[in-house]
């Protein structure tokens, strides 16, 4: 009778005690538990550069979280499209969208193939599709027809292809130089993205070969409301004037001189070109000289006929004659001008001229980040390392306990 007791005693005893053991593991599994943000994963997005004489690809990615709704952007991949720009497929429209698709397959390479439908991609056509539109609508309407078509071949979320005003490529630009030179924000020693303090806001100076931009925050308000935008970056609202002169790049400024200096010459064969070096020819047919919006064409000449243009490396001359295309002196808010009669208010802040390729398609990145939803993060629960050893302990010293409380009772006879 009194061993029966005694072995109900230590029965009761050790159940009190798995009871305890039990309470305690309870209490470190509930208490002092961590929320712990898991890493964004990486968003990306992609555009297409068409210009005048080429067309390249960028893509971009940015973690899935952002910073004051603007994702912190970076590149990652750059593919030159085989060929002309788009606007030399104008009598060869399909050919414009199978010159794609050497970069299209290397963006599938590149993005994960669960993110690559929720991908942006974008074609932004500039100064050379701009004079297409002005000297053939419907073949530029095909070439963009074309081009979306090859996009839309593959999994990607297809923004749309189309003609970027020369307000948008100017302001683009100017987001993209901010951007790199740290204006808009910066990371910080303690990891942080904050607004820099005596932020210094750049002027941008953009030369292509159709078209040039000039972007940068004034010191007055901007008086013609047509040569204003605001675009909202991390949170803060900036005033931009920006201009494009369309027809003043590289390659059509060019062509108006030489055009200039044919009228000039009269009879004189061949044409002297102060702006080229000593002993340079260059021979055109007038069919390729006035094939342009940009020009003006005689009301009768033989496209088939020759001009030559030798150099005589005039640096003085060449400057005159460049003003003689430019007009400097009609301008309805004067003195507020650029050129050919545009308002443009007084210059202000120093301009970004660094032998550096700046395309307007980073800042276009950046703005479109405003419009993607921010990633919700992923929240998991951790404890420290401590707490856990001793979960483990107390929940298998409980689990060894009830293997003794079985054992007794299996044993015990009463």
């Amino acid at each position: 009778m009194n061993m029966s007791m005694g072995k109900q005693v230590a029965l009761a005893a050790v159940v009190v005690v798995m009871g305890c053991v039990g309470i305690i593991a309870l209490i470190l599994t509930l208490v002092q538990h961590h929320l712990v943000d898991l890493p964004h994963r990486m968003q990306y997005g992609m555009v297409f550069d068409a210009g005048s004489t080429h067309t390249s690809l960028y893509m971009y990615r940015w973690p899935g979280n952002k910073e004051n709704n603007t994702g912190v952007v970076s590149q990652m991949l750059v593919c030159d499209v085989d060929g002309d720009g788009i606007s030399s497929y104008a009598q060869d429209p399909p050919g414009a969208g199978l010159s794609l698709r050497k970069c299209l397959e290397s963006a599938l390479v590149a993005v994960p193939a669960n993110q690559q439908r929720e991908t942006p991609v974008y074609l932004g056509a500039t100064a050379g599709m701009r004079l297409l539109q002005l000297q053939n609508h419907t073949q530029s309407y095909q070439v963009l027809e074309q081009v979306t078509k090859a996009i839309q071949g593959y999994p990607f979320d297809f923004r749309g292809a189309r003609i970027l005003s020369g307000m948008e490529e100017g302001a683009y630009g100017w987001i993209t130089i901010n951007y790199l030179q740290e204006s808009f924000i910066k990371h910080t020693f303690e990891g942080e993205w904050v607004s820099p303090k005596g932020r210094k806001i750049w002027g941008a100076l953009d030369m292509g070969g159709s078209s040039t931009q000039i972007s940068f925050t004034p010191g007055q308000p901007v008086q013609d409301p047509a040569s204003a935008l605001g675009p909202k970056l991390y949170g803060y609202q900036y005033e931009v004037y920006t201009h494009s002169y369309l027809c003043y790049g590289k390659e059509q400024a060019m062509r108006k001189l030489r055009v200039h200096l044919l009228k000039m010459s009269g009879s004189t064969r061949p044409v002297k070109h102060p702006c080229y070096h000593l002993g340079y020819n260059l021979t055109l047919t007038l069919g390729d000289l006035y094939d342009s919006p940009c020009v003006a064409r005689p009301m009768t000449f033989d496209p088939a006929s020759e001009v030559t243009f030798t150099g005589t490396s005039e640096p003085l001359r060449c400057l005159n004659q460049m003003k003689n295309i430019m007009n400097l002196t009609d301008c309805s808010l004067a003195p507020d001008c650029g050129f050919n009669g545009v308002y443009q208010p007084p210059v202000s802040g120093d301009f970004f001229v660094a032998d550096t390729d700046i395309n307007w398609t980073l800042g276009y990145m950046l703005n479109l980040t405003n419009l993607i939803p921010s990633e919700r993060p992923l929240v998991v629960t951790g404890v420290q390392h401590g707490q856990w050893a001793a979960e483990v302990f107390f929940i298998a010293f409980a689990v060894f306990l009830s293997l003794l409380v079985l054992a007794i009772l299996l044993l015990w006879n009463p």
